[in-house]
């Protein structure tokens, strides 16, 4: 009894003694660089400019939400491109007239 439990012993002590390969940790990836804030005219040209060049009143919510703006930001912002000549009233909606939409 005394024998096997020194072999078990002698066993186990002989398996901690055994060096275990362990992988390094793989490095951790770069963030993502932030990009500069864009003006609320770029954000609202680059929204309209995804949902097809123009602000209807079935999209204006989702350009809104996109282009992270108030309906005072909008009004302005449209303001501004019209008297600029980079946006035009085209009936019931808001076509930008330059960039992709051009």
């Amino acid at each position: 009894m005394i024998r096997s439990m020194t072999i078990v012993a002698c066993l186990t002590l002989s398996a901690c003694a055994v060096p275990i390969m362990v992988p390094a940790p793989a490095p951790a990836p770069d963030p993502e660089p932030i990009d500069a804030p864009q003006s609320a005219k770029a954000r609202f040209v680059t929204s309209v400019a995804a949902n097809g060049c123009a602000l209807t009143s079935a999209n204006t919510d989702v350009i809104m939400a996109d282009a992270v703006l108030s309906r005072e930001d909008l009004a302005r912002v449209m303001t501004e491109l019209r008297a600029e000549g980079r946006g035009e009233i085209d009936g019931a909606a808001f076509r930008v007239t330059s960039g992709v939409c051009a």
